[in-house]
């Protein structure tokens, strides 16, 4: 059978980083293809190569046997290639009909939106997706799950040859997940062959046929999804075992390494900087409400400790963080840090009282995709950096090269775009930026969404730092098992309330799910 896509000895570098280095890949018709690989490893690049993104790469890319160049997006869109991104390109203010037909409206001068409703529904139903998009909705009152569906039914109506999904589940549920994958095997049915990525391994050996393994922007490792096991496939990826990761961060805590954290804040051994019983905690919050959901929320964050706080997507997690930080304005109840009222009605007085967020999402909410990495970093920290506000270029460019060689950043390139980097360096710089403002307090909402196995690593690690340097973590997560795994105390909210809290050693994955489900009586807050 004739390939559907060929790729065949692809470089790309950025300057002096070769960020690709001869890469190949093929994909028949109708196969569910898995990419993987760590953070930095070329994913991302190849992934902007095939959307028409990089014209000056290197290679031969073949369609159906004939050699295209992929110079631009329209290129891309022209030969059947369609790139749905982890961050969605969809309009939030449009329906999602509108949004589906974006581009491709029936009509030559004037548009009418019970054509383009019609269009969409007869779309739909071609593809076997009826009644599973509400098309008359606009698309910024979506869920995650349907805002999904709706760009593959965007991919769709561009009768895309080669789909590729990058990271599509790295904000769904385990019922949704299952959904999406029906559905990629239905849309491969049709003869659409699928590029999947995902950090998820055990996802990625379910669903795929085939895949291909990247390391440092080459081609590591490809063949059947079958022959490979989460630990070989990510020894592929890593170099080593992930067992051994986790064995070595484990034997760091234990010893309590001496090492600094990025600003020259002293790294200490596990526990042993816990703020002393009685004495207040670093954050406390009473009656909090606010948004569209939060109501009554209170909570404690002590010196020391790492607060986990899970819940259904829509529970008021992320809001709630927000308020924490003076993004969402309060409406009801109080917040003292380290034991003194304060209200805190902007982010920067949130920094001023020694509270730093690292947002749920990184490009919309955290990095300015368009400035160097050096300046997203030092943004947080800039008061404490220069003389009379002013920071000098050299300063600026010194601080972040200190952060980037201490967060592994890939490429370590500081005046390189922030929107160049992978989603998980980007996260590094969201975080490295957070932590440089040297906060009591850290709000991390999703810190490991959509990293890959090496990353989530580190970042563990780094959480695990700030606690034993007598710092406050409060950490949100769709992962259950980080938030086991992390927490000294686990708090669920559901309806936009805390229901339940329990010791960290005590937490079980189904207690925890039960609660989020069903919730639970609150057990009260310390």
């Amino acid at each position: 059978m004739e390939p559907r896509l060929e790729m065949r000895d692809i470089t790309k570098s950025f300057g002096d980083v070769a960020v690709l280095r001869g890469v190949s890949l093929e994909l028949a018709p109708g196969e569910i293809h898995g990419l993987v690989g760590q953070n930095g490893a070329g994913k991302s690049t190849l992934t902007r190569i095939l959307a028409g993104g990089h014209a000056d790469y290197g290679g031969t890319v073949r369609i159906d046997g004939s050699p295209v160049r992929l110079g631009s997006p329209r290129d891309a869109a022209r030969h059947g290639i369609a790139v749905i991104y982890q961050d969605f390109s969809l309009v939030p203010q449009l329906s999602a009909a509108d949004n589906i037909m974006l581009g491709s409206e029936p009509g030559r001068v004037t548009f009418r939106a019970k054509s383009i409703r019609q269009a969409a529904a007869r779309l739909l139903d071609t593809a076997g997706m009826a009644d599973t998009i509400p098309l008359d909705a606009e698309v910024r009152t979506l869920s995650a799950a349907v805002r999904q569906r709706v760009e593959i039914a965007k991919a769709l109506t561009r009768n895309a040859r080669v789909l590729v999904l990058d990271e599509p589940t790295a904000r769904l549920a385990d019922a949704d997940r299952e959904r999406l994958f029906a559905l990629m095997r239905q849309v491969a049915a049709r003869g659409t062959a699928l590029i999947f990525i995902s950090h998820f391994l055990g996802e990625v050996l379910d669903v795929t046929s085939r895949l291909t393994v990247l390391r440092d922007g080459a081609f590591t490792a490809s063949g059947q999804a079958a022959d490979f096991g989460t630990t070989s496939l990510t020894t592929a990826m890593l170099g080593r075992e992930l067992a051994a990761v986790e064995e070595e961060e484990a034997s760091d805590k234990i010893r309590g390494r001496a090492a600094v954290l990025p600003g020259g804040h002293p790294r200490t051994p596990d526990a042993t900087a816990r703020t002393a019983p009685g004495t207040p905690a670093l954050l406390a919050a009473t009656g909090l409400a606010g948004g569209r959901q939060v109501r009554d929320v209170s909570l404690a964050v002590h010196g020391g400790e790492v607060v986990g706080l899970a819940g259904l997507v829509g529970s008021g997690r992320s809001t709630l963080a927000r308020m924490l930080v003076g993004a969402t304005p309060l409406r009801e109840g109080s917040l003292r840090i380290r034991g003194k009222a304060v209200r805190l009605r902007s982010p920067r007085a949130a920094l001023r009282a020694g509270l730093a967020l690292v947002p749920e999402d990184r490009r919309a909410q955290g990095l300015v995709t368009t400035s160097p990495a050096s300046e997203n970093v030092v943004l947080m920290a800039l008061a404490g950096t220069g003389r009379a506000g002013i920071v000098g270029p050299r300063s600026l460019r010194k601080i972040a090269r200190e952060a980037i060689a201490t967060y592994e950043v890939r490429p370590p390139d500081a005046d390189l775009g922030g929107g160049a980097f992978s989603g998980g360096n980007q996260q590094k710089l969201v975080l490295a930026r957070a932590i440089l403002a040297n906060p009591d307090v850290l709000v991390a909402d999703q810190p490991t969404a959509g990293v890959d196995v090496g990353t989530k690593a580190q970042i563990h690690t780094i959480i695990r730092d700030l606690a034993g340097a007598g710092k406050g973590v409060l950490l949100i997560s769709d992962d259950l098992d980080e938030l086991l795994a992390l927490s000294d105390r686990l708090l669920v909210m559901r309806s936009g309330t805390v229901v339940s809290e329990v010791a960290g050693t005590a937490a079980t994955r189904d207690q925890l799910v039960g609660a989020m489900s069903a919730g639970t009586p609150s057990t009260g807050t310390r």
